[in-house]
């Protein structure tokens, strides 16, 4: 999904780093400081993806009205087995707090439980928005069309014009609304582009 935005023109960002860096997922305001540190990244980016974005979809959504939010799926099996081939047993402080676990050996049950139950938390926040949600079964052979028919010609960017009167080739500028999106081939929501 990153690069599908980054073709479109889109400054893509993912807050799990910044994230890691200051969040203790057994303190009490664990929640804030995830919410806080998402909401922060939006300042520099159009459009934000992957972890913690399925988690915080209901917070994105309060402090940007009129964003557009992806979720891109595949079946919890295949997420499982790719999930494991990426991550294998190690676990940061995100993943920690969003599955409540240490690590993923002996907790595969967890993860399958929180990732089926985020996903259909999504599908029903969003079930009677269809002009705000798209899902996507990248997988299953989703993409281009799908993507940027949901985005809509006010949400594409310019057509880039070699010989434009900018003084520089193939400028164009992206609309600066905001879009979420997530990943689920990968992993993400935006993001709602994302690795659960």
């Amino acid at each position: 999904m990153t690069v599908a935005l980054d073709r479109l023109g889109y400054r893509v960002g993912k807050a799990h780093k910044e994230i890691n860096k200051v969040l203790d997922p057994k303190a009490a305001n664990a929640s804030e400081v995830v919410k806080e540190v998402t909401l922060k990244c939006m300042d520099r980016y159009d459009a934000l993806q992957d972890s913690p974005c399925p988690f915080m979809f209901e917070a994105l959504d309060e402090a940007f009205p009129g964003s557009k939010f992806v979720l891109t799926y595949r079946p919890v099996e295949s997420w499982l087995s790719s999930y494991s081939k990426f991550f294998g047993d190690e676990n940061n402080p995100l993943r920690e707090w969003m599955y409540g676990v240490p690590r993923f050996s002996g907790y595969e049950d967890t993860y399958r439980e929180i990732y089926e139950n985020q996903n259909n938390q999504i599908r029903s926040y969003f079930q009677h928005r269809p002009d705000d949600f798209l899902e996507l079964d990248l997988a299953g052979g989703g993409g281009w069309y799908e993507l940027v028919t949901f985005l809509g010609p006010e949400m594409l960017p310019s057509f880039p014009h070699a010989n434009a009167n900018t003084g520089q080739k193939g400028h164009h500028s992206a609309n600066p609304m905001l879009v979420k999106l997530r990943e689920g081939a990968k992993h993400g929501l935006m993001g709602l582009a994302n690795r659960l």
